[in-house]
């Protein structure tokens, strides 16, 4: 074999290579970005949710006020959207986070647990209704996103809430 047919045999298995890793790239690219972005936000979620379910005692709270009611660490959510009673009455909650990661999860609900047990205590001799309700809080996962159902409908909320995910 010649000096010049190696040297272009070298180069197309060379481009062949290239070409094969640029595809193989691509692929992996296209799967994951499709895989993540399912093009839900929370507040898409909470809201829709909300209308559904014909909730008209609940009010949004401004994300700004977020740290307020829960202790999330910084990086564990990406987005979130929080409802809460109208009333001071009242122990109704919905709340939808976006985790950044799914091995964040375990952090996210050691914060919703503290939530829920730090507002069960201001209720527990108050008014045992209300505190019964947020013992049977819901707290569902689906994918990347995390609801929190405090009320008379949680199960019925989370039962919404996969769907909606899906």
């Amino acid at each position: 074999m010649k000096k010049e047919d190696k040297r272009w045999l070298v180069l197309s298995a060379a481009a062949l290579v290239l070409a094969l890793c640029i595809f193989a790239g691509s692929f992996i690219l296209f799967f994951n970005r499709s895989k993540n972005s399912s093009g839900l936000v929370p507040a898409q979620i909470t809201a829709r949710i909300i209308s559904e379910m014909n909730y008209s005692d609940l009010v949004e709270v401004s994300p700004t006020q977020l740290s307020k009611h829960y202790d999330i660490p910084d990086g564990v959510i990406a987005d979130s959207s929080l409802y809460m009673s109208k009333t001071s009455d009242s122990a109704a909650e919905l709340a939808c986070f976006q985790l950044t990661d799914s091995s964040k999860y375990d952090q996210l609900q050691s914060a919703i647990s503290n939530h829920i047990n730090s507002k069960a205590a201001g209720f527990k001799t108050l008014n045992p209704t209300q505190y019964n309700a947020l013992k049977n809080a819901e707290i569902t996962r689906a994918e990347k996103y995390v609801l929190v159902s405090v009320g008379s409908n949680s199960a019925a909320d989370a039962k919404l809430f996969h769907e909606i995910v899906k």
